[in-house]
C-alpha cells in the first residue's frame, strides 16, 4: 500500500540582534533588517527600544523662561557662593530669582531682545555679562544692571586670555576684543581694546568661540583661527576651513575635544584644525536653517531644528505652529544617536545650580528640563522604528512571515507591510509569542508605542518561503 507523501515546508528564523539607529540617506534595499528606515522618540543605544528624549517641569526653571542662566557669586552675607538663576520673559524684560530673599525680582523695566550670557569677574566681584542682538555689552552685578556705551554692539561673545572677543552685524567683518582683563574698556590702543578685520571669500563673522588655546571665528562660509595670547601687537590669523555651504551659528557647540555645528551641507565636527562630516546617514532629514538651537550636556551635543520625516503624520508641536521639531542627540565618541520627534525646542543651555545639572530647554511656550522619559510635560511621545523592506536575501521568493517572538514591558503595535498592503497586530506586555501569517517579497516591520517608559528587545520573526 502506498503513502501519501505530504510535502514539508522549511521555517527559518530572522532575528534583528538588535534595534538600529536611523538611515534615510542610504537606498533601503542595501540596509539591513536592523537599521532603521525611521525611527523617532526611540533610543536604539542599547539595541532595545527605549526612550528618547524628552521634556519636564523643573523647580528652578520657571515655564514662563523663554531663556535661563545661572549667576554665581560670593555673597558676603552667607560667607560663600550663592547661585542665582536669571531668566528673561517672552516681552524681552529679565527677571531674577534671589535665594537669600526667597524671591523672584526684575532686574529693570527695559525689554531686550533675546538676550546670552556667560560669568565673569571683574573687578574681584563676580558679574554676569550679557549681549543681545543690537545691544551694547551689559553687566549684571547682582544689584545693578549697567549698558556700556563706548563698547560695539554684538551678536556673539566669548572670553578668551581675559579679553571678551565679540562679534557684531553691524559691522560683520571685524571681531572686536577689550582690553585685558576689563571686558568694559573698548577704547582702541595698545593699553586698550582694539579690533581684527577679515576681508575674503568665507563671508561675514558671526560667531567666536574660545576652544583649546586659541580663538575661533565662524563665519558664513569658513572658519579662522586667532592666535591671542596676551599682547595684541602679537595676535595673528590664520585661516583653516571654507565651505560653499552656510554655517549656522545657533548650531555651534564646543563638545569636548571638538565643535559641533550644523551648516546648509550637513553636519560638521571640527577638532581644532580639520573638519569632517559627522551624521551624512541623515542628510535629508536635518533641514538646514538658522531656526536652530544646540548645547553640549552629559557627553552629548544636542541640536533642535527642523527635520522633515515624509509621513504626513503630526506628533506632538507638529499639530500647531512650531518653529523646530526635531531634537538631534549625538554621542560623538561612540557615535550613538536618537532623533526626538515633536518637541518645538528655541533655545537650550547647560546650566549647574545648587550642584545640580540640567539642560534647560524651551518647548514652544514653556520651559523645563530635558530628560529620558519620552514625555513632553508628561504626555508621552508616539514612539516608531520602521525596517527597511527587506527579501531576505532571496529577492526571487515570497516569504510567509508566521510567528513574531517578542519580549516588551509595554503594549505595543507591530505592522508588517510589504507594497501597499499591510498588517497590524497589537502586542501586550510580557514575553510574546505572535501569530503574523502575513506574506511578501519584500516586507519591512515596524514597531510603534505610545507610552511613556518602555523597553522592547529585538524580535525573532518565524518564516518560510516559496
Amino acid at each position: 500500500m502506498s503513502r501519501l507523501k505530504i510535502p514539508t515546508v522549511p521555517k527559518y528564523r530572522k532575528r534583528l540582534g538588535g534595534f538600529g539607529a536611523t538611515d534615510v540617506k542610504s537606498n533601503e534595499s542595501v540596509l539591513d533588517f536592523n537599521t532603521a528606515a525611521e525611527c523617532y522618540n526611540f533610543d536604539c543605544s542599547s539595541g532595545a527600544l527605549r526612550p528618547a528624549c524628552g521634556i519636564k517641569s523643573h523647580a528652578v526653571v520657571p515655564k514662563d523662561a523663554v531663556r535661563y542662566w545661572v549667576y554665581r557669586y560670593f555673597s558676603d552675607k552667607t560667607g560663600g557662593y550663592v547661585d542665582q538663576y536669571v531668566f528673561q520673559l517672552k516681552n524681552g524684560i529679565l527677571r531674577y530669582y534671589d535665594p537669600v530673599l526667597g524671591k523672584t525680582l526684575y532686574i529693570s523695566g527695559v525689554a531686550y531682545p533675546p538676550i546670552n550670557a556667560l560669568n565673569y569677574r571683574l573687578n574681584s566681584k563676580d558679574v554676569l555679562l550679557m549681549s543681545g542682538e543690537g545691544r551694547k555689552l551689559i553687566v549684571w552685578d547682582g544689584t545693578a544692571i549697567n549698558e556700556y556705551q563706548n563698547s560695539p554692539t554684538i551678536s556673539s561673545m566669548a572670553i578668551h586670555y581675559e579679553r571678551l572677543f565679540v562679534t557684531s552685524s553691524a559691522e560683520p567683518t571685524k571681531v572686536f576684543f577689550s582690553d585685558d582683563l576689563d571686558p568694559t574698556n573698548w577704547n582702541v590702543g595698545s593699553d586698550g581694546g582694539g579690533f581684527i578685520e577679515l576681508l575674503d571669500e568665507r563671508g561675514e563673522l558671526n560667531k567666536v568661540v574660545s576652544f583649546g588655546s586659541y580663538l575661533y571665528i565662524f563665519r558664513d562660509h569658513g572658519i579662522s583661527r586667532v592666535t591671542a595670547f596676551g599682547d595684541q601687537r602679537e595676535f595673528s590669523v590664520l585661516n583653516l576651513f571654507v565651505t560653499t555651504g552656510r554655517i549656522y551659528p545657533s548650531s555651534i557647540a564646543t563638545c569636548g575635544a571638538g565643535i559641533m555645528f550644523l551648516a546648509s551641507d550637513g553636519l560638521y565636527m571640527f577638532d581644532g584644525y580639520e573638519c569632517r562630516r559627522a551624521l551624512a546617514n541623515l542628510d535629508g532629514l536635518i533641514s538646514p536653517n538658522d531656526d536652530c538651537a544646540s548645547a553640549y550636556a552629559d557627553g552629548k551635543y544636542y541640536l533642535a531644528c527642523r527635520m522633515n520625516f515624509r509621513d504626513g503624520k503630526q506628533v506632538g508641536c507638529e499639530s500647531g505652529e512650531f518653529v523646530t521639531n526635531g531634537l538631534l542627540a549625538f554621542d560623538p565618541v561612540t557615535g550613538e544617536y536618537s532623533v526626538t520627534r515633536g518637541m518645538d525646542v528655541r533655545f537650550m543651555n547647560k546650566c549647574v545650580y545648587d550642584g545640580e545639572d540640567f539642560l534647560m530647554c524651551r518647548d514652544g511656550t514653556a520651559s523645563g528640563v530635558l530628560c529620558a522619559d519620552g514625555c513632553r510635560f508628561g504626555a508621552p511621545l508616539p514612539k516608531r522604528w520602521q525596517s527597511p523592506a527587506s527579501d531576505f536575501a532571496t529577492p526571487d521568493r515570497t516569504k510567509v512571515l508566521r510567528e513574531l517572538y517578542i519580549k516588551t514591558d509595554c503594549a505595543c503595535n507591530v505592522t508588517l507591510a510589504a507594497g501597499q498592503k499591510q498588517k497590524t497586530v497589537a502586542v501586550k506586555s510580557g514575553d510574546r509569542r505572535v501569530r503574523l501569517n502575513f506574506n511578501g517579497k519584500r516586507v519591512s516591520l515596524a514597531i510603534d508605542c505610545d507610552a511613556g517608559d518602555c523597553e522592547i528587545q529585538a524580535p525573532t520573526v518565524v518564516y518560510s518561503s516559496y
